[in-house]
């Protein structure tokens, strides 16, 4: 389902014309070729020339290069609208549910029950699952986005928040989150929270736009902070390989 043009790419000359009897002698001098001066002779380079020619034509069209398609790693390919819609979800779970709580007219408001009875299975599943179909799309994308050949495909740049490694040890440093360690990180996450915040005239705490990772890796604790708008922006772009 990529979109990939053939890319022709010509890496031979044009082949030899034939040439006028006397310059084609001093072409077949200066290639270490001898001929004799005789009218034999000059038969001979005139046949030779033909030849050459029809060897520099073979040796044209025989060196031009045709991309091949990427088929990618798996035999398979992610439906993108199946992710992407869950994506839009996640991001409508984080950014209406200030607008809910400004909505509702207290915490009794069924409105209120509805978003609690939801509210964080949508967060957790949706962040989840499509963090399992980015991490799986970037490993099937591997092959070209690290191909500076490639044209197609273009790897995913964009920071999605901050990593802190090794909390509280010697070796603590805070690094970018880019897409796929993002993704490692929701998925390996040992606990997924958010801090809410109480906006005026709203009648509940409502969720940021970043959530919080923890976890560990061997004996090191990490932290991570995702930016859920751009997380869903760099998701957007992982899966633009397939629309």
């Amino acid at each position: 389902m990529w979109h990939l043009g053939a890319l022709v790419r010509r890496t031979s000359t044009q082949p030899l014309r034939e040439l006028p009897l006397k310059v084609a002698h001093v072409v077949s001098n200066m290639r270490g070729d001898s001929y004799a001066r005789t009218q034999g002779g000059r038969m001979t380079a005139k046949r030779k020339i033909k030849n050459e020619t029809k060897t520099a034509t073979a040796k044209t069209a025989a060196n031009i290069e045709v991309q091949k398609a990427w088929i990618g790693r798996h035999n398979y390919v992610l439906n993108s609208d199946t992710v992407l819609r869950d994506l839009y979800r996640l991001l409508n779970v984080i950014m209406a549910d200030a607008a809910i709580a400004h909505l509702a007219v207290d915490d009794g408001d069924v409105l209120v029950s509805l978003r609690d009875q939801f509210v964080e299975d949508e967060l957790i599943h949706l962040l989840i699952g499509t963090a399992v179909m980015n991490r799986s799309h970037d490993d099937h994308m591997d092959g070209p986005r690290k191909d500076e050949a490639e044209l197609a495909f273009v790897p995913v740049a964009l920071t999605c928040g901050r990593l802190t490694d090794d909390v509280g040890g010697k070796q603590e440093r805070e690094l970018d989150l880019n897409l796929r360690e993002a993704c490692n990180k929701i998925i390996h996450a040992e606990q997924i929270t958010v801090e809410t915040q109480q906006l005026e005239n709203n009648a509940f705490p409502s969720l940021p736009t970043t959530v919080i990772l923890r976890g560990t890796l061997g004996k090191k604790a990490w932290l991570a902070f995702l930016d859920v708008p751009n997380y869903a922006r760099a998701t957007i772009m992982n899966f633009r390989d397939i629309r």
